[in-house]
């Protein structure tokens, strides 16, 4: 679990599990479930903002709750209390982002292709244009995802992921990737403070609380719901 967040009041993060139920969107009465878990954290349903994602590079300001899903976006922010952002994620990393000083939000869905298209990169630069915040005040939580015990990989990743080699472990013959490092590793290149950054070190493949696309394979049949909000002091 992020710690990070929990010292300051203007923030709220929140991670479903499995037990919650599958928030996919759009699969079969995913709205009833996703607002009895909201109401069970106290949360209003009406102010959920949810991205489709698209596994690239888009990160969206979001200034109100009009537009309930984003197309063919992996990013969101915002600086408004009255909306909630939110990703989903399966194996793929959440990023939640918060500048305490600005009052801005934001949560990435950060897949290895979103992060080697620039994801991150992204959402920082929209964070400095739109809302100046300064990258030395902004708080970074990596939520569970796949890990690299379970991160295999073959080639075309390696050749499609600038600077990632680093971040890759042989073992047993076999190429396995480190995506939390090499998130963090961007954020840092990036202007973000390293005693800023918090990691989850849960892994969605062994966590048996969490949806994993990879361990479930065939039998995949959920999605965990990532939630970040501005809350009032």
């Amino acid at each position: 679990m992020l710690e990070i967040f929990k010292e300051f009041e203007g923030v709220e993060v929140f991670m479903s599990e499995k037990k919650d139920g599958n928030m996919k969107l759009f699969s079969s009465d995913f709205e009833v479930r996703r607002e009895k878990y909201l109401s069970k954290k106290n949360l209003e349903y009406g102010k959920l903002v949810s991205a489709k994602l698209e596994h690239q590079n888009k990160v969206a300001v979001i200034e109100n709750s009009e537009n309930k899903f984003i197309d063919y976006t992996d990013g969101l922010l915002t600086n408004n209390f009255e909306v909630i952002l939110s990703v989903t994620s399966a194996d793929c990393l959440p990023v939640f982002l918060f500048d305490p000083v600005k009052k801005v939000v934001g949560i990435l869905h950060c897949g290895w292709r979103g992060v080697a298209l620039g994801i991150i990169e992204n959402a920082l630069l929209k964070m400095k244009n739109n809302f100046k915040s300064d990258l030395q005040n902004i708080l970074v939580g990596i939520g569970p995802g796949i890990q690299s015990c379970h991160f295999e990989v073959e080639a075309d990743l390696i050749e499609n992921f600038p600077g990632c080699e680093k971040f890759i472990i042989s073992r047993n013959n076999k190429k396995y990737l480190d995506l939390k490092g090499a998130v963090a590793d961007r954020l840092i290149l990036n202007g973000i403070n390293l005693g800023n950054i918090e990691i989850d070190e849960r892994c969605s493949y062994c966590d048996n609380d969490l949806w994993s696309y990879r361990r479930d394979n065939e039998s995949f049949d959920g999605i965990q719901a990532m939630l970040v909000g501005i809350k009032l002091t």
